[in-house]
């Protein structure tokens, strides 16, 4: 999830100008397009430098994902200009997987990207979306290099964050990879604890964000000879809250919603981001971590729960954790169904092949409890109550 091109160098600038200076003389380019980026690239410098308490190796990580951002960003402003094309190529139908995070919808994502018929979002295509400069057409293996060298440093430095995010160059992950390159999305804040970028994320219209999104996936796909009949698959916890700001962007999205005990769902992520800001800092307090995310998922559980309330019966499709887990063909059926795509042998297989190479804890066993991060099992119940109240039907207590 975390995005950064190359392992630590000491000399990574460490201030906005400095960023773009070094972008610049990185590409030979200094074109950025559209400069609105540029509020909440200084929110999060300023944050990295005063506020996230960064370790020698996490703030090479943090201060190399923002130059690596810069620099795919001038490559794709170059590439657009010279081929116009790309930004018609049109994104339709994509299957976005929504729901509070650890309710299965990683595996969903990665059985439904595993099917010849979708487009995945690839770890290595998300790290560096455009293409490196010796690159071939049709041959980006330094690119899947790269992706690969830090999927290697992640599981020899931080094995508790791979035992709970298996992350892998050639799989499919969390779209916000992308999106962080806005310099708006909130999932920077779970690698680095930085107040300060929180309240500026919770508090802006995200529509840029989610528009540069939909550019990238533009960029991506003309790369890949089009779309071809293959809509996207989408997945990320942050667009449950966001989901008017989705629709308006992708408003022909096929929706399906994950479903889980939210008294497991908040200490599980609540591990997982612990092991997301070790990655940056020596200095991280467990115990802020639980009422963090309680605040976050909650504000967001609270706004999906109004929207959906607006939307057509049926617009989205309600799935069990557990039949995530343990019927994960006959849902990927259903899903393409609703998407008007061919369900076949070959989808069939592709599922039984990652489940047979990838299963659950593939990376490392853990544990977690309430306890640890500083919340009770009524605590969050109280706070969810509504949402547990309407889809009682698809969780298992």
């Amino acid at each position: 999830m975390t995005q950064t091109s190359q392992l630590p160098s000491s000399t990574t600038p460490k201030t906005v100008a400095d960023l773009m200076a070094a972008a610049e003389q990185a590409t030979g380019l200094s074109d950025f397009g559209d400069t609105q980026f540029l509020e909440g690239l200084e929110i999060l410098v300023s944050g990295f430098n005063k506020e996230a308490k960064l370790s020698p190796l996490g703030e090479e990580l943090a201060f190399g994902g923002l130059l690596n951002s810069l620099i795919n960003r001038l490559r794709y402003v170059r590439d657009v200009h010279a081929h116009p094309e790309i930004l018609q190529e049109k994104i339709e139908k994509p299957i976005v997987v929504l729901g509070l995070p650890r309710t299965g919808t990683t595996k969903l994502q990665r059985v439904l990207s595993a099917a010849p018929q979708t487009q995945g979002m690839i770890y290595w295509k998300m790290m560096n979306p455009a293409p490196f400069p010796s690159e071939q057409a049709g041959n980006p293996k330094e690119r899947i290099a790269a992706a690969q060298e830090v999927v290697e440093m992640f599981a020899h430095n931080f094995p508790g964050f791979m035992a709970r995010h298996p992350t892998e160059a050639l799989q499919a992950d969390e779209e916000v990879l992308l999106m962080q390159g806005s310099f708006q999305c909130v999932v920077t804040w779970m690698f680095a604890r930085m107040p300060s970028f929180y309240e500026f994320a919770m508090s802006i219209d995200q529509r840029p964000s989610y528009q540069f999104l939909f550019e990238q996936m533009q960029y991506l796909q003309w790369q890949d000879g089009g779309r071809r009949g293959r809509p996207w698959v989408l997945k990320s916890p942050c667009h449950t809250g966001l989901l008017d700001t989705l629709l308006s962007v992708f408003p022909d999205a096929v929706l399906v919603n994950c479903h889980r005990d939210v008294t497991s769902i908040i200490p599980s992520m609540s591990g997982l981001m612990e092991e997301m800001r070790r990655i940056h800092s020596d200095s991280v307090d467990s115990q802020v971590i639980g009422p963090e995310l309680l605040d976050y998922f909650g504000c967001s559980m609270d706004r999906y729960l109004k929207i959906r309330s607006q939307l057509p019966p049926g617009r989205i499709m309600d799935v069990r954790y557990e039949d995530v887990l343990s019927k994960a063909p006959e849902l990927v059926q259903q899903i393409f169904a609703a998407a008007d795509i061919e369900f076949n042998q070959d989808s069939l297989a592709a599922i039984h092949a990652f489940e047979a190479e990838r299963p659950q804890h593939q990376f490392g066993t853990y544990s977690y409890s309430c306890a640890d991060y500083g919340v009770s099992p009524d605590m969050i119940n109280t706070r969810f109550a509504e949402y547990q109240r309407q889809f009682s039907a698809f969780i298992t207590y």
